[in-house]
């Protein structure tokens, strides 16, 4: 009976420990953005120029202009940039593993919803938008760009605003 006692113990501290790592794993991953959550993101920003990247781990033109959107980012305040990232993975697993092994990105990134893709109408990646002040869409284009082109963008917006 004392061995079924100590067994039982061992075998409920192992589910609670296993719990608990369970959650710490999720709370650390990119959060889902769905096209709405994207949509209220661009609405809530007026005033604000807004950027945003979708984007994929598998991606190398993907992969290659990550440095040069986070020196962008460096460049402005809160206040004049909202810049985003939405991957379009097949799992968010895949970007929660490349943001721990490859980038420290300085903005947010998301896990793209099912409904982004046709929403947005993704084809092909990257794919960035940007958005002025106004809260309109002023530039829509796939392929990778440098980050002095969205900088040139940016000033003349926020110079506009």
């Amino acid at each position: 009976m004392r061995i079924f006692n100590k067994l039982s113990l061992f075998v409920i501290l192992m589910l609670v420990l296993v719990a608990g790592c369970n959650k710490a794993e999720t709370a650390e991953g990119v959060d889902t953005i769905n096209a709405q959550g994207i949509q209220d993101i661009i609405a809530k920003n007026k005033g604000k120029a807004v950027l945003i990247n979708f984007w994929a781990t598998w991606c190398p033109p993907c992969r290659a202009e990550i440095p040069e959107l986070i020196e962008l980012r460096k460049k402005f305040s809160d206040d004049e940039l909202v810049m985003i990232s939405v991957s379009v993975d097949e799992s968010s697993d895949l970007v929660d593993e490349f943001m721990l092994n490859e980038e420290k990105f300085n903005y947010p990134v998301y896990f793209a919803a099912d409904d982004v893709g046709g929403a947005f109408r993704i084809q092909s990646i990257p794919r960035t938008m940007l958005f002025d002040p106004a809260g309109q869409r002023v530039f829509d284009k796939e392929g990778s760009y440098p980050g002095a082109m969205f900088e040139r963008y940016i000033n003349k917006m926020l110079k506009d605003r």
